[in-house]
């Protein structure tokens, strides 16, 4: 995958999984969905979450210049030895979400946010586990709870249990351009550097 879409799955995953309780089933799960899902909506059942990406910011704060190098192009590519990818260092982007979660039982809402508050963002922060595409290296992301809402209201009246969840994640732009440049196999040192010097020059 790749830039926002790898976040987007992570964070998918990072919420899945979920368990809540109660006097019919001691081990419902919690369904996760990207919001306005299409196919995915004709298996929403409460309790259930969306995702949403609100927004998208330059963190020009974190931007770091020059090039980096490789063996495996971020792991999107099987490595080949002696085979090396350089490139610039990605620009640096804070990724918005907003992580809504609905139920209708106030214990199934209370479990949610202990979920949250207690596993996922401990104390506003975590971090998010993002695999690269051979499934070789995981990189870890800031994830950081900017703000919780307790939004309840009564939908076909009955009461409807909300909360949302605007959270950042730190993430970096796939880079633009990608050169192969081979490492080196051997430095072979002149053993006898006095026949490669230019004359009127001296050896360092």
């Amino acid at each position: 995958m790749s830039f926002i879409l790898s976040e987007d799955q992570a964070l998918k995953n990072i919420l899945s999984g979920i368990t809540v309780a109660d006097e019919k089933n001691p081990t419902r799960t919690v369904g996760v969905w990207f919001a306005s899902p299409d196919i995915e909506s004709r298996s929403q059942s409460y309790p259930y979450m969306t995702i949403e990406l609100l927004d998208f910011v330059k963190a020009g704060y974190r931007q770091h210049s020059g090039l980096f190098e490789d063996p495996d192009r971020q792991g999107t590519v099987a490595p080949v030895n002696n085979v090396l990818y350089t490139y610039e260092i990605p620009v640096p982007w804070d990724l918005v979400y907003q992580i809504t979660s609905y139920a209708r039982h106030p214990r199934h809402d209370r479990k949610i946010i202990d979920h949250m508050l207690n596993k996922v963002v401990v104390g506003q922060r975590g971090y998010l586990p993002v695999p690269n595409d051979l499934g070789t290296e995981t990189s870890y992301r800031h994830l950081i709870l900017e703000e919780f809402t307790k939004r309840d209201t009564i939908e076909d009246n009955r009461r409807l249990y909300r909360n949302v969840f605007t959270v950042t994640v730190s993430s970096e732009g796939t880079a633009a351009t990608v050169v192969t440049s081979l490492a080196a196999q051997s430095v072979e040192i002149n053993a006898n550097p006095n026949n490669s010097i230019p004359p009127g020059l001296q050896p360092i």
